[in-house]
């Protein structure tokens, strides 16, 4: 499982990923779905192979809607 985890990267949630949090994204999201949004979308740009993943339906459909590759849903 350990190496699983060094496959991913940390976003700290500071200002920038706070301000996107609080605008509108394609569906309605909660708080933790926002910030978790907000950190892909402020991440994007530095990885090219970056996948979105989450097993909430509402999420994964507002991740698709702003063109991310979705794991975890179906």
């Amino acid at each position: 499982m350990l190496e699983a985890v060094d496959g991913f990267s940390l976003v700290p949630i500071g200002r920038p990923v706070l301000e996107r949090a609080a605008e509108p994204f394609p569906t309605t999201l909660g708080s933790l779905d926002a910030i978790h949004m907000a950190s892909a979308l402020l991440v994007r740009a530095d990885f090219d192979d970056l996948v979105f993943a989450t097993h909430d339906e509402e999420l994964a459909l507002a991740a698709r809607a702003e063109g991310f590759r979705v794991h975890g849903t179906r």
